[in-house]
Order: structure tokens, then sequence, then C-alpha cells
């Protein structure tokens, strides 16, 4: 018990020392100015490979997680961009939109290495290069995400067709948030482990995103309960008007932005105690 009270006590102040709610307000920033940069990108890719119907088919199933407000101009984005069929102009779009996404890249680097307090400085090749090797993991992972989650809504589809299953069809929440806590979880593991020049183990970073996974779900379908609950969507859009969606993206992209950072914080507070022990 001492022990677990020794530990929170170091993660708020590492959280408070390192200022983590003014980094999160920056790389919640720097992603919504690059969300729809990096779709360009992600969909551009995902093209190539594949037709547009499946993936708009696989975009409706991310809006049973995301809260609508959120999900909305995700989903116009990536309609309109599955429909351009002009390659020269998804040329200059995709090398315009790659240079622009390595910025939200470079803007978790930075996030990462003063929670960490590296303080030596790494040169602008090297900065582009660290943020390059993230964005192309990322795609990867998201195609390799995008192709299980087809999977997996085939194989639910053959269950209801041949047996008549409908636990998955009817609470389709507790299967997306399965997935989405892997993805999530795997994705914040590499950003902890290749992100500072201190590398450490996937194994190792697993920790934190696994914590910072357990923020995620429940803020995600929380704040999807919450959007619908009587007059909360209507006080926005009085509020907000077109502006309401941006509002609640930014605000949900800060709180993400926060637990992403926390879990980061728990991995170096446990690596702190450890060093201590020894």
């Amino acid at each position: 018990m001492a022990k677990s009270k020794s530990r929170l006590r170091k993660f708020f102040a590492l959280v408070w020392e390192s200022d983590i709610h003014g980094l999160a307000s920056e790389i919640s920033f720097t992603f919504l100015l690059t969300l729809f940069p990096l779709l360009v990108v992600f969909v551009s890719l995902l093209g190539l490979i594949q037709d547009p119907k499946t993936i708009n088919l696989i975009t409706d199933q991310l809006g049973k997680v995301l809260p609508q407000p959120i999900f909305q101009p995700i989903e116009k984005s990536v309609e309109n961009l599955t429909n351009v069929k002009d390659y020269k102009l998804i040329a200059l779009s995709l090398l315009i939109s790659f240079a622009s996404s390595l910025s939200i890249f470079g803007a978790v680097i930075k996030s990462l290495r003063s929670i960490s307090f590296i303080t030596e400085k790494i040169g602008f090749i090297k900065a582009q290069w660290m943020s390059l090797r993230m964005m192309l993991v990322s795609g990867i992972l998201i195609v390799i995400y995008f192709y299980v989650s087809y999977g997996l809504y085939l194989f639910e589809k053959y269950l209801y067709s041949s047996f008549k299953f409908t636990l998955f069809r009817k609470n389709p929440e507790i299967f997306l948030a399965v997935i989405t806590f892997f993805v999530v979880t795997s994705l914040f593991s590499f950003y902890y482990s290749y992100a500072t020049s201190r590398r450490t183990s996937i194994l190792k970073s697993l920790p934190g995103a696994i914590f910072a996974a357990l923020l995620w779900i429940p803020l995600t379908f929380g704040f999807q309960y919450y959007l619908k609950l009587k007059n909360v969507g209507v006080n926005y859009a009085l509020a907000y008007y077109l502006l309401s969606k941006m509002v609640v993206l930014m605000l949900y992209a800060y709180i993400n932005s926060t637990f992403f950072l926390w879990g980061y914080a728990w991995n170096q507070t446990r690596n702190d105690i450890g060093k201590e022990t020894k």
C-alpha cells in the first residue's frame, strides 16, 4: 500500500514538473491541424490496395466507437477521398499531406523527450527521420488493423447468417472496445519505445500503454453517452453553431493526448522506482 502511494506521488509529481497538460494542448492542437492531411495519406495508401466500398464499410465500424460529432467530419472526408479519381491530384495532395503530417509525430517526440527530461538536442534531419519512421510504422499498423477489422466483420457476418449468433450484432460496443484496446495499446507501446533516443523495449513500454488505453476506452464511450444526453448536443450547437463539432473534437483530442502522455509518465515512474530499488 505504501509502495503504491509512493508511486502515485512520484507519478503526479512528474505530471506537474513536466507540464504534461501543456504538452497535451500542443499535441491536440497539432493533431487537429494535421488530422485531415493524415487522412489523405492513409486513405490514399489504402485506396491503392482496397476498393472504396470496403474502406467506407470499415470507416462505418469506427463510427460505432467514436462520438458522432467527432466521427462525422472524418467520415465525410474519407468518403470524399475515396471518390477522387484524379491521380495527379492525389499524388500532389499526398506529397503535401505527407510533409505536413510529420508535424504531429514531431510534437509527440518533443513531448515524450520533455517528460524524460532529455536535454540533448537533435538535428533537423534526424528529427524528420524519427517522425517519418513513426508515420510509416503507424501506417503499416493501421493497414494491418484495417484488414483484421474487415476479417472480423466478415466473421461476425458468417456467425449471424449461419448460426444466428447475435451477441456482437446487438452489442457492437463490447466487440469494438476489445479491438480498440489492442489497437491503442500496440500503437502507444511503439510510440513510447521509439520516440526518444533512449529506447526501451516494447515489453517495458507496455504497462504505460495499457494504462493509457484503459483510460481511453471509458472516456470514448463515456463521451459518446454524454453527447447523447438530452440538450447536451443542442447546447453545444447553440453555443458554437458550425464550430460545435470542432470544439467537441478539440476537447476529445486534448483529453486523449493527456492520457497518452500519462501512460508514458507512468512508465517513467516505474523505471525510476526500479532504479532506486536496485
